[in-house]
């Protein structure tokens, strides 16, 4: 990427570069091709009024008439402005020459001494002495005169001319870069293009597999969470199912009953922990129902044993593993140690909206044990956080929330809280 980037910002400044020396050349070309038309205009002017004063004075000497002399008083009193214009033309040019100025001194020096003659032609004439005045005219002195300042104009504008095809040759051979320059500048863009996809399409290979890693990873952490939980949940139904059977046995009733009681307890259990496992992609679950079918085997028929209660809220299929893993590590927490383990214990499970905004909610989860035996622990918890703890947390993570838990001498106390989107 580095050359392609260096051979751009060359090309790019060369083709600057280029294009400023082209417009400065074409300026130059310009404002000399002004000027000098400017001069030579002037020049065609002043050479004009030198042929029509001529004309008059030849028509005067011939015809006496003073008519014929106006001409010829036009061009003498135009002259120094005719010069001085050339003079000023000259000046404008870019590429002054000192030699053109020069030049145009003579020019106009020979332009002076042909109206000096044709002044001494017309007042012979004036005075009577017409052939003297003719003899003047016929000695070709004028004609010489204006042959030399015809002779310089011609090497004026030749001189000119040069010059101008020297400057339009400049713009054209700067002109000229500007091609190779504008193709070196395309492909240096194109190889810079081809470049950028390619790294484009290497960094989004290179995203892909960082995505997969990560997807891996995280599946194996998956994995090994729930091996750890399914050898923990195991002992814990056999905790559990100790515990119904414990319970079921301080009746006072037939063995029949007992051990019918002992069955519904454990189907029921069985229920709970299916439920807990999830639904087909894109179902939608009851929060209650899956609290209720978790903790219907600690629950009594006359309903003081577990409470339920709550706003009617659906969870998405992916939330309803980690509510079913929490409630029921907890429900086995306060069957082994806590409210569910005596007859006397009381389980209130709720919920409720903290916060609702667009496609976003805030829920609470509290889980209240009261009547049980009075725990032995401080308020701050256990000294240790045991693998039901850390699952805890874990789950309430993958519901993208938190769990606080207390344990006053009243009973544990539990609450979660998550987003539902």
């Amino acid at each position: 990427m580095m050359p392609v980037f260096l051979g751009l910002t060359a090309a790019l400044l060369a083709l600057a570069f280029v294009i400023g020396r082209t417009i400065v050349a074409q300026q130059d070309a310009r404002g000399q091709a002004m000027a000098e038309g400017d001069a030579l205009l002037a020049l065609s002017t002043m050479m004009a009024g030198l042929r029509d004063a001529e004309t008059g004075q030849r028509g005067f000497l011939l015809t006496r008439n003073p008519a014929y002399l106006k001409p010829y008083l036009d061009g003498r009193r135009q002259l120094d402005g005719d010069v001085s214009e050339v003079r000023a033309a000259l000046r404008r040019s870019p590429d002054p020459a000192a030699a053109d100025q020069a030049r145009i001194a003579r020019i106009a020096e020979i332009a002076r001494g042909k109206y000096g003659e044709m002044d001494r032609t017309i007042a012979l004439s004036r005075a009577g002495l017409q052939d003297q005045a003719l003899a003047i005219v016929q000695s070709d002195i004028g004609k010489m005169q204006m042959d030399a300042i015809r002779s310089d104009v011609a090497a004026m504008s030749a001189e000119r001319a040069r010059r101008r095809q020297e400057a339009f040759a400049r713009v054209i051979k700067l002109e000229n870069l500007l091609l190779p320059l504008i193709v070196v500048l395309g492909a240096a863009i194109l190889a810079l293009v081809v470049a950028g996809f390619r790294a484009e399409r290497s960094r989004a290979r290179s995203a892909a597999a960082a995505e997969q890693a990560d997807q891996l990873r995280e599946a194996n952490e998956r994995a090994q969470l729930l091996a750890r939980e399914l050898n923990h949940r195991v002992k814990n139904l056999f905790a559990v199912i100790l515990s119904i059977v414990t319970l079921s046995g301080r009746k006072q009733a037939p063995a029949r009953e007992i051990v019918e009681d002992i069955r519904a307890r454990v189907h029921a259990l069985s229920r709970a922990h299916a439920a807990s496992q999830g639904s087909s992609e894109g179902d939608l679950v009851g929060l209650g129902d899956t609290i209720a079918q978790t903790m219907e085997p600690y629950a009594d028929t006359e309903g003081r044993r577990v409470q339920v209660s709550g706003p009617e809220l659906h969870l998405p299929v992916r939330m309803v593993t980690p509510i079913g893993l929490i409630v029921h590590e907890l429900a086995t927490n306060a069957a082994k140690y806590g409210a569910l383990s005596g007859e006397g214990g009381r389980v209130a499970i709720a919920w409720s909206i903290e916060t609702e905004e667009v496609d976003r909610r805030r829920v609470r989860l509290d889980w209240i044990e009261t009547g049980g035996p009075t725990l032995a622990i401080g308020p701050e918890g256990p000294a240790g956080q045991g693998f039901g703890s850390r699952m805890t947390g874990l789950a309430a993570s993958q519901l993208g929330g938190s769990i606080a838990r207390e344990w006053p001498a009243s009973g544990a106390i539990a609450r979660i809280t998550f987003i539902l989107s």
